[in-house]
């Protein structure tokens, strides 16, 4: 299909409005540096909407205390619930850093974050690296995601395809973010063709002046801060 120029624009605005400006989106790259990031994300996702905000408080967090870029794996990601002391105390000191945390707020899945990067330490994956080791064998990615659906329980199955989304597994992106975030702009409530919507935001990322993924990417978290469950938009 031939994209409109006003259709083009229309959707650049939504996204300046709703993403802010590009320079300052998290980008799959953050991701596919740290393994930590990775379990915060995927696990919390299960809570409901509160995803993005733990993520950038570990962020806050670990470059308040480490001033680099951050490359956390498993290992580095569960000696910081040893310095708060326990999953409770992490949820407090490092999943709202620098933010008041109330127990009666959204749950922090400080417990079962701490618990999966147990398991994939156990088993030797502790950073993107081995991640993707292991993915280039069956059996041992099957490993993997058995100890991922003791830790997660029900949620497991979105919880585990955002995870391998997050570490860039070849072939694992969930569908329909760009539906959802192309009819919210264009102010339509009927199906938007996944095509369409593909070639939409493609054409505004080259406005924007970012990369696809990248928009991909600013537009799930956001997706994630407003409401919008993973298994929504999957």
């Amino acid at each position: 299909m031939s994209v409109s120029a006003d259709t083009v624009e229309t959707v650049v605005a939504a996204c300046r409005d709703r993403l802010g400006d590009p320079s300052g989106w998290v980008t799959s790259d953050v991701y596919r540096h740290s393994l930590a990031l990775c379990i915060i994300e995927s696990v919390q996702s299960s809570a409901g909407h509160s995803e993005v905000a733990v993520v950038d408080r570990y962020l806050a967090y670990r470059r308040a205390d480490a001033g680099r870029p951050l490359t956390d794996g498993a290992r580095d990601l569960l000696r910081t619930f040893e310095e708060a002391g326990s999953s409770d105390q992490w949820a407090g000191k490092v999943g709202s850093y620098k933010r008041r945390y109330t127990a009666t707020g959204v749950p922090i899945e400080a417990r079962h974050i701490q618990q999966a990067a147990e398991r994939l330490h156990q088993l030797r994956v502790n950073s993107i690296d081995d991640l993707l080791e292991a993915a280039r064998d069956e059996a041992a990615l099957e490993q993997i995601h058995q100890a991922w659906v003791d830790v997660c329980g029900e949620h497991s199955d979105v919880t585990w395809a955002h995870f391998l989304m997050l570490a860039g597994i070849p072939g694992v992106r969930p569908n329909r973010v760009a539906e959802v975030f192309v009819n919210g702009a264009l102010g339509i409530s009927e199906a938007t063709d996944a095509g369409a919507a593909d070639e939409i935001l493609e054409a505004t990322a080259t406005e924007l002046g970012v990369d696809p993924e990248q928009l991909d990417y600013a537009i799930r978290r956001w997706l994630a801060a407003n409401s919008r469950r993973l298994d929504d938009v999957a």
